[in-house]
């Protein structure tokens, strides 16, 4: 029995140390692979991070290439939109000269329209006033040749019946010469009106 409690005592301590041993070794054993590969491992991860990181910074640096590019390529659009805008306002502003320039040649216009239909008018009137002298005069002259021939043939009947004396005959005569004259003078008027109305005709 004593032989057998020893065994088992002999046994227990030959597990422990043995499991002892084994748990050791594997730690150790652990420990150096972990390590080796946690070296390795490591490494590999550093170079797969460095290559990520420099594709991060190749594609990081592309955009920000890029970036530049569309902001240069912004400025000079913005640049070509401003010069548009300004070219614009100048072609605005020279619109509206031109558009101030024509209303004030219409206005112009319509002003000589105005002044030429008033001076037409005037015209008319004028001539209106000259045909209506002329017009005036020929009655004159007409009554005035009526006149004449009136006192021309009572001045005649007179002599004829003898009725008149020399006075008499000399005053009638008189009268006749002085409308003889009035006539004269309306002809030269009446060739007067005539006139001008034909230069106002023209």
């Amino acid at each position: 029995m004593k032989t057998t409690v020893m065994k088992i005592k002999l046994l227990l301590i030959i597990f422990a140390l043995f499991g002892s041993q084994l748990g050791f070794a594997q730690e150790i054993k652990a420990v150096a692979v972990d390590s080796a590969e946690t070296v390795a491992m490591d490494l590999t991860k550093q170079k797969i991070a460095d290559k990520e990181a420099l594709k991060e910074k190749k594609i990081a640096d592309k955009a920000l290439k890029n970036a530049e590019k569309d902001r240069k390529r912004a400025d000079k659009e913005h640049q070509k939109a401003e010069k548009s805008r300004q070219k614009a306002e100048k072609e605005r502003a020279k619109a509206e000269k031109e558009r101030a320039k024509a209303e004030k040649a219409r206005v112009r216009a319509q002003k000589e329209r105005e002044k030429a239909a008033r001076k037409i008018e005037k015209q008319e009137k004028k001539v209106e006033k000259a045909e209506k002298t002329v017009q005036k005069i020929n009655g004159k002259l007409d009554k005035a040749e009526r006149n004449l021939e009136k006192m021309q043939a009572k001045l005649d009947k007179s002599i004829s019946r003898g009725k008149l004396s020399e006075v008499q005959a000399q005053k009638e005569d008189l009268k006749i010469s002085k409308q003889l004259l009035k006539i004269k003078e309306l002809e030269a008027d009446l060739a007067k009106a005539q006139e001008k109305l034909e230069k106002l005709k023209r």
